[in-house]
């Protein structure tokens, strides 16, 4: 049986304490709260390029699956491409030097490069029920296990306040190092991350978690979630088509191949992925 104190998520700073404090953290507890990941400015900025989408966004999914609109919830707004939406999210948060750290550090040691899984912005409202715990790596189950290498790294930032009333993530702490990932959580082991606005949520892709209940009658908890993937797994989403190709043409190599601009190659000559007529071909290539 757990015990209660099992529940605990650990706070650092990140204008305080190191990248290895914080991978410390990620990797005892698979997850880890750091405040202070975007300024005053940046939050700022985002929340208002955004705006138009926050906005405009339908509750709820349309897809007819079941399984997806209880997973997605019926007052809950999702959209991506975030690169295309935000000059900040694309110049300032997709190449978040904290963040890379911790996936340079989970994820290096296991393939030549990562990319983006997806940036997404994930926006409770009042009345939404407590998403089901689950794992990010759920989503590649043929390599989803307690002795399988790490191939995803996921980070929540809060662009509003998260309270325990409008959402905060759920999170069991530890759940990453379980010897049986089919076993439920016990309520005990769960607990949320609590954090004010411009702080993040960095967390392991095999530490159970979910979205919060919004227990409140009108606050939105606005939450935007970046994740990396290893560069030989397919992305949640389709990066490079869902920013156009001016906007590209404008990016660095590195945000360039974050949104999947740019070929995996291992160090094995034949791993070579995510090509065409098997090369690399920049953004901007004229076909013939």
């Amino acid at each position: 049986m757990a015990t209660a104190n099992t529940a605990v998520l650990t706070s650092l700073d990140a204008k305080i304490h190191s990248l290895a404090d914080i991978i410390a953290v990620f990797n005892r507890d698979g997850g880890v709260i750091v405040h202070n990941m975007l300024s005053d400015e940046v939050r700022d900025n985002l929340r208002s390029e955004l705006a138009e989408s926050m906005q405009s966004t339908t509750a709820g999914t349309q897809s007819s699956d079941k399984g997806v609109q209880e997973f997605w919830g019926s007052n809950t707004k999702r959209f991506t491409r975030l690169s295309y939406r935000s000059k900040t999210f694309r110049d300032l948060v997709l190449v978040h030097p904290l963040l890379r750290g911790v996936a340079d550090n989970e994820l290096g040691p296991h393939c030549a490069s990562y990319w983006m899984n997806t940036g997404q912005a994930m926006i409770i409202g009042p009345g939404e029920k407590a998403q089901w715990l689950h794992r990010d790596a759920d989503n590649w189950p043929l390599i989803l296990g307690p002795t399988a290498k790490p191939v995803t790294v996921s980070c929540m930032f809060a662009l509003s306040e998260f309270t325990a009333e409008n959402g905060a993530t759920r999170v069991v702490p530890g759940s990453h190092k379980w010897d049986d990932f089919s076993r439920k959580a016990d309520d005990s082991e769960v607990t949320q991350a609590v954090m004010p606005a411009g702080s993040a949520l960095i967390y392991s892709g095999t530490v159970l978690h979910g979205g919060g209940a919004n227990t409140t009658n009108a606050e939105w908890r606005e939450g935007m979630h970046l994740s990396f993937l290893v560069g030989w797994l397919t992305p949640e989403e389709a990066g490079c088509i869902g920013i156009p190709e001016d906007i590209a043409r404008t990016l660095s190599p590195l945000q360039q191949q974050l949104l999947g601009y740019r070929c995996y190659t291992g160090d094995v000559k034949a791993a070579r992925l995510w090509t065409i007529d098997y090369e690399d071909i920049p953004v901007g290539m004229k076909w013939e």
